[in-house]
């Protein structure tokens, strides 16, 4: 009798169904425990490749300053983090820089095998070591490089304690979840095994039928009990397939067009990328590269497919202020101006660029990553060394044109006097015109000979206390007879507390009598001449790029004379160029060089009509030591 019912259908699909079930249960267990566990250990691995390289990128600095306390910082801010057993800093000759759980190893040379392998690693390297008081951990080693050159290696070990209690864990909550599944599997396959065995084989013929995909497939149910109801719902089930069909097909065809579409975009999207001459990199949180563009392939050598996925400060390892903008703005969210560095290719020529950084954003504002777009500036410096050589010849070419012009009115005196000095020497009113005449233009010449030399030669200045209002108040002296036929009103503004400057006196002296002589010129019927003297603002735009940083003394010279023209404002300091009938034009380019002798800035604003004033900025002290003369070489 027991063998009888052991045959019979019910107790076959019973035993069949826990023997499947169970079968697969533990397949399905196992798969998910092997999943599971390669998961953790790799979360695990790749958790540690994280802390150690983030400990390689916050020592690069310090370990070029051999800033140790930086290091140790690094070190324990590495090592507090959790499972982390310690973090180590090596140096270039292997010894510990910094040690989070051991200070008093610094200066060591730590004797394992793996010690001995992280100190010599080339590359980044894991290692499986056993730790007496912590048991089994990984040793992450990360080696850091400084053109090339190894200065040194980051160590972090990890515990394998936690991952260890998780795989654990999980393993045994799967056999938990495999046995009590098997046992709600055979309680059910009993159950239903005792109900479905006659009219079975119709829902099997049925099913197999749908499975045919013979959606049209109907069972009628022969009784009322739950295997009528199992026939009704096969039958329901049966009509929503084909409902579910129906809209899966329209949903295909729905999800076709959407990826065209999708490919569309794409194609318009990296046809554009494809066409910016600008180079475009993307990096995501983890500070890896996504994306080169082909004008970046071009600019820094790479290709996108050999630097995806690498680290940025890997890729742009020749060149770490690009990689450090990416790591910063990553950092702070904030974009970074127009920045311009020297981006090294990858054969290593180097190329000026100008690199802007921003956050990338995708949709209601999620963090993606950032993208650096640089520009090009090869065309640009070249533009302005073709413009500063411009520059350079048209100041030439005026100075020579100047120099002829000057020069050729006294010559032509000369030759016209030395043509008839033979045929009217016995002249008397020859003689002495030639006594007159000769000496005078030969003195204009040399004037002139002296003016260029005194911008050409080198200045030998003698550095000394000097008052800037003293020296004011002797240029007005000299012309008190003008002033007052010009009917001039002069007006002084000086600071109380103006200390003395260390200068040279009669250098400078000259300068302000040059600058008081062309505002007395244009005044001839008269105005006013204002004097000033008093501290350089902060933020003086005639500062900026003149020397060091300190206090400074600012002169004024403001005449309401006839002003200068707005074409001429940028040429006055240029030799030889002059709007005075008989002038040479020296004189400001004289007070110019003697300014900036001193090491300070001198500029000019006029207004045609209105007047003009010069502005200087004075160092209280120059570079030179003030206690001795200051000589430059001739």
């Amino acid at each position: 009798m027991r063998l009888f019912r052991f045959q019979s259908l019910g107790a076959r699909l019973a035993c069949s169904t826990v023997l499947v079930v169970a079968t697969v249960m533990v397949a399905l267990i196992l798969m998910v425990e092997r999943h599971q566990r390669g998961a953790i250990i790799e979360e695990t691995e790749r958790r540690g490749e994280v802390l150690a390289r983030n400990l390689a990128a916050m020592s690069y600095g310090p370990l070029l300053l051999y800033n140790y306390t930086a290091l140790e910082q690094s070190a324990a801010r590495i090592g507090a983090e959790a499972d982390v057993v310690y973090a180590v800093v090596l140096d270039a000759d292997g010894k510990v820089a910094a040690h989070s759980r051991n200070a008093a190893r610094v200066g060591e040379l730590l004797p394992g095998d793996v010690d001995r392998a992280a100190a010599a690693a080339r590359a980044p390297l894991r290692q499986d070591t056993v730790e007496t008081r912590e048991g089994a951990i990984y040793d992450f080693a990360v080696p850091v490089f400084v053109n090339d050159e190894k200065w040194g290696t980051v160590r972090v070990g990890l515990s394998k304690a936690r991952m260890q209690a998780e795989i654990q864990r999980i393993r045994w909550e799967l056999g938990a979840l495999t046995l009590v599944t098997t046992l709600v599997a055979a309680g059910a396959a009993a159950a239903v095994a005792r109900r479905i065995t006659r009219p079975v084989q119709q829902l099997a013929e049925g099913a197999a039928a749908i499975a045919r995909g013979q959606l049209n497939q109907r069972i009628e149910p022969g009784t009322a009990d739950e295997i009528g109801r199992l026939a009704v719902t096969f039958n329901h089930m049966a009509a929503q397939l084909v409902r579910e069909r129906a809209a899966l097909e329209d949903a295909n065809a729905e999800l076709r067009r959407g990826l065209e579409e999708l490919a569309d975009v794409k194609g318009y999207t990296d046809n554009i990328l494809a066409s910016l001459t600008n180079g475009i990199v993307t990096v995501d949180l983890e500070g890896r590269v996504v994306t080169l563009n082909p004008a970046a392939e071009l600019m820094t050598g790479f290709f996108s497919g050999e630097v995806a996925g690498r680290y940025c400060t890997e890729v742009f390892a020749q060149t770490p202020e690009l990689a450090e903008l990416l790591m910063e703005t990553l950092a702070s969210h904030a974009p970074m101006p127009g920045v311009t560095l020297a981006l090294q290719r990858r054969n290593g020529r180097r190329l000026p660029v100008e690199v802007g950084v921003s956050p990338l954003r995708g949709r209601e504002g999620k963090e993606l990553g950032v993208i650096g777009v640089f520009r090009d500036l090869t065309r640009v410096r070249q533009l302005e060394d073709r413009l500063r050589r411009s520059d350079h010849l048209a100041a030439v070419g005026e100075l020579a044109a100047g120099l002829a012009h000057e020069i050729k009115n006294p010559l032509t005196s000369l030759l016209t006097f030395s043509r008839h000095l033979s045929r009217k020497f016995e002249d008397a009113d020859f003689r002495q015109k030639f006594q007159s005449v000769v000496p005078r233009e030969l003195e204009r010449i040399n004037g002139i000979v002296e003016g260029l030399l005194a911008l050409a030669r080198p200045a030998r200045l003698a550095f000394k206390p000097v008052r800037v209002p003293a020296l004011l108040e002797r240029a007005i002296e000299l012309y008190s007879a003008r002033i007052e036929a010009q009917h001039v009103d002069v007006r002084r503004e000086y600071g109380r507390d103006l200390p003395t400057i260390w200068a040279d006196h009669e250098a400078l002296y000259q300068a302000m009598l040059n600058l008081v002589t062309n505002a007395l010129d244009a005044m001839p019927s008269g105005g006013r001449l204002v004097l000033r003297a008093g501290w350089s603002t902060a933020g003086d735009a005639l500062v900026s790029g003149h020397g060091s940083a300190g206090r400074r003394v600012a002169v004024e010279i403001e005449d309401t004379g006839v002003g200068i023209a707005p074409g001429v404002v940028d040429r006055i300091f240029n030799p030889f160029f002059t709007t005075k009938d008989g002038g040479t034009g020296l004189g400001l380019s004289l007070t110019h060089r003697i300014v900036e002798d001193h090491g300070g800035a001198i500029d000019v604003r006029s207004t045609p009509g209105a007047g003009t004033t010069f502005r200087i900025v004075l160092p209280l002290m120059p570079e030179a030591p003030p206690d001795v003369a200051r000589a430059r070489l001739e």
